[in-house]
C-alpha cells in the first residue's frame, strides 16, 4: 500500500481522534459522528501510518490517547474548532462578490494578450476583483509566489508539483518591420535562417522563447533585447529596424503603426500557459476558462464561415467509421445501436440534410459499423493498432485508454463526448450464490471474487474494499468475468461473489441460485460513474466530418430514446441480442442512469481523482486530463442545432426535456422517426439483421 502522505491527511482525521478519545471505542464514536466503524479504524490507522508512531492505547473495554496523541491533538485541535467556525461564518456569508483576484503576468501578455480576454476572464470568475501584477519572465510558481497571486500567466510550462498548468492558446511568430525591407515582397512566409538577427531588436520574453532553439543562440548573441513592449516598437519605428513578435500583438500594431508582418515559417510557437494553485477552489472556475479557449473563440456563432474549419483538415477521409463497444455494457447502448440506427436513417433520408446544416457540410458517405468487444481492456489494443476509430469505455478503461495515448506532448486520443452516466453511484450489486453464509463487506475477505476488468463495477469494489479498510489485490481473490461467463461460475460455486451493475444483478437474481448482498452494506459508497466516448485523434484530424456527423446522431439519438424510451427499447433489441426489459430497467430512474453527452467539469474531477487514485495499477499512469477531454466538436454539433450547450453541460434534471431542447428542432427527425408508413424503418432492421455479428 502507498505511503500516507501530508495531502492524505485531513482535519477530519483530527476530529475523529479525538472523537474516540472522548467516546472510548470506535463504534461509539462512529455513532457520534454519523460514520461506520470501518471507517473510523481507517481513518485512525492512517494518521498513525503518517506519524509513525501509537495515537491510541487500545486495552479490552477502554481506548484512549496516548502521550504523543494528546500532544498532536492539544496542538491542532484548535485549528479544526477554528476551521468549523469560520465555515459556519462564511456559510451564513458566503460570496466571492468584491473579493480580489490577484493575475500575475509577464510584461507582454499582461501589455496586449490580456487586453483581448479580459472580458472572458470577468466571466469566468464572476463578482472578484481582477488585480493585475507585471512578473518577470524567468519566474515560475515557487511556494512563496503562490501566497502572492492566484493565478499565473506566461510562456512556460514550468511544471511543478505546487500548481496545475494548461496551455490556453498558442500563436505563431510574426516578424514585424516598420520600414522598407527585402523580406516584405509578395509572399506571407519566412525563414528565420532569412532574417538578419544581428539587426534586430527583441523583448527579452520573445529572445528568451527564442533562444531555446540551440540553432539560434549564437545567431541571437548581437540582437538588441529590451525590457519593455512599448520601448521595443518605439526603438524599431525610430530605427527601422526589424522586430519578432507573437501574432497576437499583430492587431495592436497595426492599429497605431503603419507597419508590415510576415508569419515566420520555422520557429518555435509562443504558448500563453495559466497555472493555478493544486488544490485551490480557483481549479473549478479556472476549468471553465481552459474549455472557453478550447472553442478558439468566444462564442462558435460568431464564425461566419465554421465549414472552413472542418474543411481545412481533411487530407483522405475513410468511408467506414469503426465502433467498438463492450459486449455486455448496456450503458453503451444507445451510443452504439441507437447512433447507428439514427446514422441510417440519417443518410437514407433525403430530407434531413443542409436545411439544419446551414453553413457545414458533414459526410454522411460512410459505414457506422459496431464490434462488441469482451474487455475494454481488448478494445484499447484495438484502437492503438488503428484498427477501431471509436471506443466506449467505463471509467477504469478510459484512464486506461488515457495512460496508453499519452505521450507529453499530446494524445493519440481524445474524450469527445459521455455515452451514460450515473450520478448517484447506485447501479452496481454484488450478487452471491443463494446458500451463501455471506452479509456483510467484511465476510468478502479472502474470498473469490469476479468482476468485468476496466469495468465501473470493478472500480467500485476497489474502492468499497479500500472503505472497509481491505486492499483488493491482497485481501480477495479477483478475477475477470463478464455476465455470461460469471453466471456459470456462480451456478458451479467456483466463485463466492460477482460485482456487476444493477441490471444485470437483477437479470441473475431471476434464477432461482443467486442473491443480492443487502444494499445496506454498500449504502456508504455512492460513487458517481461514466461512461465515455474516446476517438482517435488522426481519425478526427483526418475524418472531421465524420465524427461531426456521428456526435450530431449520437445528440439525436439520445432525444430520441428519452422521448419514448420503451418504443426505442422495442425497436433497438430487435437488432441486437440485448433484451428490452434490460434496458428499460438500466435506465429506470430509480437508479440513475442517465445519457447526456456533455463533458462537464464533474467528469474531469471524476477521471482525475480516480486517476491520481489508481496510479500504477491496471495500467494507469498519471496524465493530463484536462488536454486529454475535448468538447470542441460536440459543442459545435449543439450550436448547429441551435442548443444551448453551456446550460446543458450544468444541468443533471431533465436532460433532454422541452425546457431547453427546443422541439422545432428535432420535429424534421421524429417525422423521419416516427412516420409509420416510411420504409426506412422496416429496410433499417432488416439491414441491421443480415449484417448482425455473430461475436
Amino acid at each position: 500500500m502507498n505511503k500516507i502522505k501530508l495531502e492524505d491527511i485531513t482535519l477530519n482525521h483530527i476530529k475523529i481522534l479525538k472523537a474516540v478519545d472522548d467516546c472510548g471505542s470506535f463504534s461509539k464514536a462512529g455513532q457520534k459522528l454519523g460514520y461506520s466503524q470501518a471507517l473510523i479504524s481507517k481513518k485512525v490507522k492512517q494518521i498513525e501510518d503518517y506519524f509513525g508512531v501509537i495515537l491510541l492505547n487500545r486495552s479490552p473495554g477502554s481506548i484512549c490517547l496516548t502521550n504523543k496523541g494528546k500532544k498532536l491533538i492539544s496542538q491542532t485541535l484548535n485549528v479544526v474548532e477554528t476551521v468549523e467556525n469560520l465555515q459556519e461564518e462564511f456559510q451564513a456569508t458566503f460570496s466571492t462578490e468584491g473579493e480580489d483576484l490577484i493575475l500575475g503576468a509577464t510584461s507582454l501578455i499582461l501589455e496586449v494578450w490580456l487586453k483581448e480576454y479580459l472580458q472572458r476572464f470577468q466571466l469566468c470568475f464572476p463578482g472578484r476583483n481582477i488585480k493585475e501584477i507585471a512578473v518577470q519572465n524567468s519566474i515560475f510558481f515557487s511556494n512563496s509566489q503562490l501566497i502572492e497571486m492566484d493565478l499565473l500567466l506566461n510562456s512556460c510550462s514550468g511544471y511543478k508539483e505546487e500548481h496545475h498548468c494548461t496551455r490556453l492558446t498558442t500563436h505563431k511568430m510574426l516578424l514585424v518591420s516598420f520600414g522598407a525591407n527585402k523580406h516584405l515582397n509578395q509572399h506571407s512566409l519566412i525563414k528565420i535562417n532569412d532574417i538578419d538577427l544581428a539587426d534586430i531588436v527583441l523583448l527579452d520574453a520573445v529572445h528568451h522563447e527564442l533562444s531555446k532553439n540551440e540553432f539560434l543562440i549564437n545567431k541571437l548573441s548581437n540582437a538588441k533585447v529590451l525590457h519593455s513592449y512599448p520601448d521595443v516598437l518605439k526603438y524599431a519605428l525610430k530605427n527601422q529596424k526589424l522586430t519578432i513578435l507573437p501574432d497576437f500583438c499583430q492587431a495592436d500594431i497595426i492599429s497605431k503603426y503603419k507597419a508590415l508582418t510576415l508569419t515566420i515559417q520555422d520557429v518555435n510557437e509562443y504558448g500563453i500557459y495559466l497555472h493555478v494553485p493544486r488544490f485551490s477552489e480557483l481549479l473549478i472556475s479556472a476549468e471553465s476558462l481552459v474549455r472557453s479557449f478550447r472553442l478558439d473563440r468566444d462564442n462558435l456563432e460568431s464564425l461566419p464561415n465554421v465549414n472552413l474549419i472542418l474543411g481545412s483538415c481533411s487530407p483522405k477521409e475513410e468511408n467506414i467509421l469503426r465502433i467498438g463497444i463492450q459486449r455486455d455494457s448496456i450503458g453503451q447502448f444507445i451510443a452504439g445501436y441507437g447512433t447507428k440506427y439514427i446514422s441510417d436513417l440519417q443518410k437514407a433520408s433525403s430530407s434531413l440534410e443542409q436545411p439544419i446544416f446551414k453553413n457545414i457540410e458533414i459526410n454522411r458517405d460512410f459505414e457506422l459499423q459496431i464490434l462488441p468487444f469482451a474487455s475494454g481492456e481488448e478494445m484499447n489494443r484495438q484502437m492503438k493498432r488503428g484498427e477501431l476509430d471509436i471506443c466506449i469505455l467505463d471509467d477504469i478503461s478510459l484512464l486506461n485508454n488515457g495512460s496508453q495515448f499519452f505521450d507529453d506532448l499530446s494524445f493519440g486520443s481524445k474524450l469527445i463526448g459521455i455515452a451514460s452516466y450515473n450520478l448517484l453511484g447506485e447501479d452496481i450489486n454484488i450478487i452471491l450464490p443463494k446458500d451463501s453464509s455471506i452479509n456483510t463487506v467484511q465476510e468478502l475477505k479472502g474470498k473469490r471474487i469476479s468482476t468485468l476488468f476496466g469495468s465501473n463495477a470493478h472500480r467500485f469494489i476497489i474502492n468499497l474494499f479500500d472503505l472497509y479498510d481491505m486492499d483488493v489485490s491482497k485481501d480477495c481473490r479477483l478475477v475477470n468475468e463478464d455476465p455470461r461467463k460469471a453466471s456459470k461460475s456462480l451456478a458451479n460455486k467456483t466463485i463466492d461473489a460477482y460485482v456487476c451493475c444493477h441490471t444485470f444483478a437483477s437479470v441473475l437474481e431471476g434464477y432461482a441460485f443467486v442473491r443480492k448482498l443487502p444494499l445496506s452494506q454498500t449504502v456508504s459508497l455512492r460513487i458517481p460513474s461514466i461512461r465515455g466516448i474516446v476517438c482517435r485523434s488522426q481519425f478526427i484530424k483526418e475524418n472531421p466530418k465524420i465524427v461531426v456527423a456521428y456526435l450530431h446522431n449520437l445528440v439525436v439519438a439520445n432525444y430520441w430514446f428519452n422521448s419514448s424510451p420503451m418504443n426505442a427499447a422495442d425497436l433497438l433489441t430487435k437488432v441486437t441480442d440485448v433484451r428490452k426489459t434490460q434496458v428499460n430497467q438500466f435506465f429506470n430512474p430509480v437508479f440513475g442512469n442517465r445519457i447526456d453527452p456533455t463533458l462537464k467539469p464533474q467528469w474531469s474531477w471524476l477521471l482525475k481523482t480516480l486517476n491520481r487514485r489508481l496510479e500504477g495499477k491496471y495500467g494507469i499512469s498519471l496524465f493530463d486530463v484536462d488536454f486529454w477531454i475535448d468538447d470542441y466538436f460536440l459543442r459545435l454539433v449543439y450550436n448547429l442545432l441551435n442548443l444551448d450547450y453551456h446550460f446543458h453541460q450544468v444541468s443533471f434534471a431533465s436532460e433532454f426535456s422541452s425546457s431547453y431542447f427546443v422541439e422545432e428542432q428535432f420535429s424534421r427527425h421524429m417525422k423521419v422517426l416516427y412516420n409509420k408508413y416510411d420504409l426506412l424503418l422496416q429496410d433499417s432492421i432488416a439491414i441491421a439483421l443480415q449484417s448482425k455479428p455473430n461475436q
